[in-house]
């Protein structure tokens, strides 16, 4: 993954140059045009919510950063007014495929060791959570906040060190993984601290730390205390791994119901990861983000 700089823009790309974002606050996403049948494998439902815009080549010669691109956007459902700016409520509805969802029920679940606990059930949950990983994962892996690496489906989430109970706010920041490019991954995520009309797609890298998920949350959620002696001690955020793990009841055609996937309370199977390459054709009661 790379940051480049063009034709006075500025642009982000992924490991093998199949998706391309014009910076800031892209709401379109340029992807390879020989690869739009493996992107469109990777994330099918997602995929189909994306527009084809009309292309343009007026002004561009062999060498153009966007040559060889097919430029989409997203249809009007994903346009994020109120409560769609909820960053959470909209990575869980990116992640079901139901830009309608508005149940009660968390979507996303964290592993815990052997066990697993439901992520934005509550306060508390979520304050649970985050101890858990800072002692028992970030203890065994001090690169744990550059590593994370959800699913297509799952989420990225970023939690500040302390944790507020009952505040009636939600300090933390979620964002759906959509598609993959080698060790690039491409997110669409709200964000109630920018005036949007539509959510932004964003990349991170999981090997090259400062184009991590860690790295450009980092400073929005950065605490720090002064000890009596006057010495400024910084408190970091926690990045988790959101896994989609909500029980979705459905009717086979014999009109019995069945359930998928497992339910959250059980750890998950570890899931293959897909990723297009060259070798292969973001308390439940209050959810606002702290940006």
């Amino acid at each position: 993954m790379e940051i480049l700089d063009f034709d006075g823009g500025q642009y982000k790309r992924s490991d093998n140059g199949i998706f391309l974002l014009r910076l800031p606050n892209p709401n379109e996403i340029w992807i390879k045009t020989s690869f739009l049948t493996n992107v469109a494998a990777q994330n099918t439902d997602f995929f189909t919510n994306l527009v084809k815009n009309r292309q343009t080549t007026r002004g561009r010669n062999e060498t153009h950063i966007l040559n060889d691109y097919t430029k989409f956007s997203l249809n009007r459902r994903y346009e994020i007014k109120g409560e769609r700016n909820d960053c959470l409520l909209f990575a869980e509805r990116v992640s079901l495929n139901d830009l309608t969802y508005s149940k009660s029920a968390s979507v996303f679940s964290v592993d815990l060791g052997r066990t697993s606990k439901k992520f934005g059930k509550s306060d508390r949950d979520n304050k649970y959570i985050v101890s858990y990983t800072k002692n028992y994962k970030i203890k065994r892996d001090r690169l744990h906040n550059f590593t994370v690496n959800p699913d297509i489906g799952d989420a990225y989430s970023m939690v500040p060190h302390d944790t507020p109970i009952d505040s009636g706010v939600c300090p933390y920041h979620a964002a759906t993984v959509v598609f993959k490019d080698g060790e690039t991954n491409i997110t669409i995520e709200a964000d109630a601290g920018i005036e949007l009309n539509k959510p932004i797609f964003d990349m991170y890298s999981i090997s090259l730390f400062r184009h991590s998920f860690f790295i450009n949350h980092v400073k929005t959620y950065l605490d720090q205390k002064v000890s009596d002696d006057g010495k400024i001690k910084y408190l970091l955020p926690t990045v988790l791994h959101l896994r989609q793990t909500y029980n979705v009841t459905r009717k086979s055609s014999n009109s019995k119901t069945r359930k998928s996937p497992q339910s959250p309370t059980r750890k998950q199977p570890a899931r293959t990861t897909r990723s297009v390459t060259r070798n292969a054709g973001r308390s439940r009661r209050s959810r606002r983000s702290r940006h």
